[in-house]
């Protein structure tokens, strides 16, 4: 006679659990040799074995239950062969996934300290490329809550919200600067950077800008658009088109107001 395994024994052999193997027997994965009528105790044999081994390899590589059983309904190697094909597949594309994480994590990682180290309160002269956006024409108050239209943004374009973090930026018009109209942004934008897989035809202009960089927020960023804006008069430079403005630290990252990073760029003709 076989010699029987309890449902505990063959849970330790395998490091599996208990619930998992009633599970497996419950969808009719994985039938114990015997139950007995009075207990419902669930008795294996070595049988088992070789069927739990294979489940427990196949859930290795993240096959779905219903995948396995039909594997073993049709008991035959071109099933198997086109399983793991298809895993093969999903793994792939899952690697893609994480390699643009990847990318995402070592951009906000360099934002961030990029940020912590840089001069605040000094207007510099920058050079940049064309940076592809997507962007939400609305009207705003430095007072205002933007994260309902961040939502809104997200929404639209289908993009993954834990992607946000240091790359949301408001913009001024032109007009509005000439026109000394620090708190009343014009859209909302999602700047987009190796990683994101959104398709746009929007970018911000390439070429140079002014740039400061302040301890605060929107609510203190007046009083250094008025500084560029004094700037560019005293040094004749033209102003070329809309500011942005990026909360590069805020409280995404730190509950310490006094850490808060916001960066105000202006394009200038060259």
């Amino acid at each position: 006679m076989d010699q029987l395994f309890t449902i505990g024994q063959l849970a330790k052999l395998f490091n599996t659990k208990v619930p998992t193997l009633r599970y497996y027997d419950e969808v009719g994965l994985l039938k114990p040799a015997r139950v007995d009528p009075q207990t419902h105790y669930r008795y294996y044999t070595t049988e088992q074995f070789e069927r739990l081994n294979v489940i427990t390899y196949l859930r290795t590589l993240d096959l779905p239950l219903d995948a396995i059983r039909d594997f073993f309904e049709a008991r035959d190697t071109s099933k198997l062969e086109a399983m793991l094909r298809e895993q093969k597949s999903q793994v792939k594309k899952q690697i893609t996934i994480l390699e643009n994480i990847e990318q995402i994590i070592d951009a906000r990682l360099t934002q961030v300290e990029d940020a912590m180290h840089s001069s605040l309160e000094k207007i510099e002269i920058i050079k940049l490329p064309a940076i592809p956006i997507i962007s939400l024409r609305e009207n705003y108050r430095s007072n205002e809550d933007i994260e309902f239209p961040i939502s809104i943004l997200r929404q639209r374009y289908d993009v993954n919200k834990n992607i946000f973090l240091g790359k949301v930026a408001l913009t001024i018009s032109q007009k509005r600067l000439q026109n000394y109209k620090f708190d009343e942004y014009t859209s909302l934008l999602l700047i987009l950077e190796p990683g994101d897989n959104n398709q746009t035809n929007e970018y911000l202009q390439a070429g140079r800008y002014l740039r400061i960089r302040f301890h605060g927020t929107h609510d203190t960023a007046p009083v250094q658009y008025q500084k560029l804006i004094d700037y560019c008069s005293d040094h004749h430079y033209q102003v070329v088109g809309d500011a942005v403005e990026t909360t590069l630290i805020d409280y995404g990252i730190t509950d310490d107001l006094s850490k808060y990073v916001t960066e105000i760029r202006i394009p200038i003709a060259d």
